[in-house]
């Protein structure tokens, strides 16, 4: 039986909350043990989805799945995250086809917390015990994905690395993607992708259509041109793009992660800005950084070379060209070139500042006396800290 993403069980749920299935609130066709289900009021379970599933034949059974994946189908595990809790299981392991789900379980409290600490998220959303980050596919979904199914993202498979390489039929379900931009944004960045896709909106509350639409969608991806690593690394760039509100702060370690990720498909990418600016939370100098690296790419493929090439198209030990002396050393060592003409020894530098000038000086054994004046005692004490008042050759004061 094929686990069912909307079961009714005690009234309507938010968009994106899973309903618990029957009167003992277990989940109908999960293979193996069942999760334990933590529920809020009227038994809507607090748990974020997402299913693959493709097919197969005799000589190449759908179970080849949990091969790439690295999960045996028979059982059902449980990953530990930085905001909850990830499960992995089988709600149908046939031959013909096979079916992984990857439930995430959202803790509020921990996202709360988090938040309000170092490193936590820019969206001041989370810092809300009450939003809709245990209900909705945002980019909590997208670390745990990379988090459970690493290898399988970065294409690997010990057991069966040519299955690994070869494309899949692929059906990729998310019931409740966060998607700022609506069904249209959804379409634009897939389906460039080669997806067939399907995005359709979740009502705020099915009661009350008068409400509107939430700002979710029920996403259904289709497709037999991926192979599955490419698949999952689409879905773990594409949906924090989408949700447009990471729950960390984003670090310039961050573009390499989505080139990493975004390789062999960003660089032609028709909504290629959208992408870079979303994933990397609008931060303009990082943009600007993962943009020049995808040009690079384009061009070493149009040009059929490697990018290390083109990068460093100017060898540096042949490049004349002088860089300009910035002035305030230009001016230091004019200043230090005229007291050594005059013979001086003893030198008083007023308005010295932060000390660069004495610094100078006090390299030069031929000052044997130098003193520093200035009316800020900030900028004296930072010349003092900066100069090393200690273990200087005795006979040398300085000011």
């Amino acid at each position: 039986m094929i686990f069912r993403r909307y079961v009714r069980a005690g009234g309507p749920a938010p968009y994106g909350a899973l309903p618990l299935a029957g009167p003992a609130g277990r989940e109908q066709g999960v293979r193996g043990k069942s999760p334990s289900l933590r529920t809020g009021g009227g038994g809507i379970l607090v748990r974020v989805l997402l299913t693959v599933t493709t097919t197969g034949t005799p000589e190449r059974p759908a179970t080849d799945l949990g091969f790439l994946l690295h999960k045996h189908p028979d059982g059902c595990q449980a990953f530990s995250t930085s905001h909850g809790t990830a499960h992995v299981f089988y709600p149908e392991a046939e031959p013909g086809r096979c079916t992984a789900a990857l439930l995430l379980e959202v803790d509020p409290v921990a996202l709360v917390r988090r938040s309000k600490g170092p490193g936590g998220s820019p969206d001041p959303t989370h810092a809300s015990y009450v939003n809709d980050r245990p209900y909705a596919a945002t980019s909590l979904l997208a670390v745990a994905l990379a988090r459970v199914f690493s290898s399988a993202l970065s294409g690997r498979c010990k057991a069966m690395p040519e299955r690994a390489a070869q494309p899949l039929p692929l059906r990729i379900e998310v019931p409740s993607l966060s998607a700022r931009g609506g069904p249209e944004l959804v379409r634009a960045l897939f389906a460039p992708l080669g997806w067939t896709v399907t995005a359709t909106p979740v009502p705020l509350d099915e009661r009350f259509p008068e409400w509107g639409d939430s700002r979710c969608v029920d996403l259904v991806l289709e497709g037999t041109e991926h192979t599955l690593g490419q698949a999952l690394r689409h879905l773990y760039v594409l949906m924090p793009v989408l949700d447009d509100a990471k729950h960390y702060w984003v670090s310039p370690d961050e573009v390499d992660k989505l080139l990493r990720a975004g390789e062999g498909w960003l660089a032609a990418h028709p909504e290629q800005q959208v992408i870079v600016g979303r994933y990397l939370s609008h931060r303009g100098a990082l943009a600007r950084t993962a943009l020049e690296r995808l040009a690079l790419e384009r061009l070493a493929e149009s040009d059929g070379t490697g990018i290390e090439e083109i990068d460093n198209a100017v060898d540096e030990a042949t490049d004349t060209e002088e860089k300009p002396m910035p002035l305030a050393v230009a001016r230091r060592e004019a200043i230090t070139g005229a007291l050594r003409e005059s013979g001086a020894a003893r030198v008083v530098d007023l308005g010295c500042g932060q000390g660069q000038l004495v610094q100078a000086l006090l390299k030069d054994p031929r000052f044997t006396r130098i003193a520093g004046v200035d009316v800020s005692t900030r900028a004296i004490r930072v010349k003092r800290g900066g100069c090393g008042w200690t273990g200087w050759a005795s006979g040398r004061r300085r000011g």
